[in-house]
């Protein structure tokens, strides 16, 4: 237990070391510490299955965690290679949909093995239309803000209703488990932390402050996840 928790908080401090040499730009040296910092939050989540069993919700978790380390690296490329920007954006936020496909199935089976196989009945369709409710709201106010999306816009739509459903859903799964508040409070964060991405990225909102946001509250949210496999599983 305490060695999850002792890469949980390396992954932290690794995160704002990182943060510091990422304001200033984006270099190899930046993206290592970016990828040490996510390398602590999947030993975290391995660390806690050790102690609680490795059953098939942890494994899921852990395996959506990988393809978030995946994404990570590529959309760092992205910074570091702007002249292929598109495509880093597009492989990037790919990796983060699949990890979030995974997160989903930890949900389902959280959700069938504590017996509410018919709350799943209502609870997806509800999810979606919650997301996609979310989603529209989010690109009106992006117009607002001036943000372009510019080739990449069904890219992002379709990443945002995919994210928002997995938030949502994670609050019905959380109902009926009430340890997988902690997963769920973390899918808040990660979303947030994509929501001042999106700023970062299609906004013009360039400043330092941004940078810290948006990695703090994304590897929070990951580590959260670590601490709902070592608390709630």
């Amino acid at each position: 237990m305490i060695g999850s928790i002792i890469f949980v908080v390396l992954s932290m401090v690794i995160c704002v070391a990182f943060c510091v040499l990422r304001a200033s730009k984006a270099t190899f040296y930046s993206l290592t510490l970016k990828i040490l910092a996510s390398l602590c939050f999947i030993f975290a989540g391995i660390l806690a299955l050790t102690v609680v069993g490795w059953g098939t919700v942890g494994i899921m978790i852990i395996v959506g965690m990988v393809f978030g380390l995946i994404g990570d690296i590529v959309l760092d490329l992205k910074i570091m290679y702007p002249e292929k920007n598109d495509t880093y954006f597009l492989i990037g936020t790919g990796s983060f949909a699949v990890g979030h496909v995974f997160y989903f199935i930890a949900g389902l089976l959280t959700m069938l093995d504590s017996g509410n196989a018919i709350a799943l009945s209502w609870a997806i369709p509800v999810a979606l239309v919650l997301a996609g409710v979310l989603t529209l709201g989010i690109m009106l106010s992006s117009k607002k803000m001036g943000m372009d999306f510019g080739k990449v816009k069904w890219a992002v739509v379709s990443y945002s209703v995919v994210l928002s459903f997995m938030f949502f859903f994670s609050c019905f799964v959380a109902i009926f488990n009430t340890m997988f508040w902690i997963f769920a409070a973390g899918m808040l964060v990660f979303l947030l932390s994509d929501l001042v991405l999106s700023m970062q990225y299609f906004g013009g909102k360039d400043q330092k402050i941004f940078i810290y946001i948006n990695h703090i509250l994304y590897y929070l949210a990951q580590c959260m996840f670590a601490l709902f496999m070592l608390f709630g599983l």
